[in-house]
């Protein structure tokens, strides 16, 4: 499903969301409670995971990917899963939870990491589009995000 939703012909398959599922899974930030699917009719339709990240010492969770079928699209169900999904974050305990993406996740809560004093290393072309959400009113864990190891390559860069 996941490969559905991202799937282009033209697609760079150096690094492709399907395959890093995989990886994550395979990983010790995999969390198997906030790997979460959303199905119509008993088919899977959506699927949204959460892992293991850190701000300095300060644990909490990076969101992704979110896929949703490109036929159930538009409809509400990547925004009912993040939904869900924060929910079951916070009622585990975690205290905050950061993606990379663009401006759809600001009516989800999500807020600008930057501003907070968050970025993903100094520099980090990716660094405007990284967004925190905190799910107590805890904001004051500025620093550099550190993704479970399956989110590097072999030479330590962010895939």
């Amino acid at each position: 499903m996941v490969k559905e939703a991202f799937y282009r012909p033209d697609k760079n398959e150096y690094f492709n969301e399907w395959e890093f599922v995989d990886k994550v899974r395979d990983d010790t930030g995999f969390i198997p409670q906030l790997c979460l699917v959303a199905t119509i009719n008993e088919e899977i339709v959506g699927y949204i995971m959460l892992s293991k990240a850190l701000i300095g010492k300060h644990a909490g969770l990076s969101l992704g990917p979110l896929a949703v079928k490109p036929s159930y699209q538009r409809k509400g169900i990547g925004k009912r899963l993040i939904d869900y999904g924060l929910n079951q974050a916070k009622d585990i305990g975690y205290e905050w939870i950061v993606l990379t993406g663009g401006d759809y996740y600001y009516q989800l809560g999500f807020e600008p990491a930057l501003k907070y004093g968050i970025k993903l290393s100094d520099n980090h072309p990716e660094n405007p589009y990284l967004k925190i959400k905190f799910l107590y009113n805890n904001k004051q864990v500025p620093g550099i995000v550190k993704y479970c190891d399956s989110f590097y390559d072999e030479n330590g860069e962010l895939l």
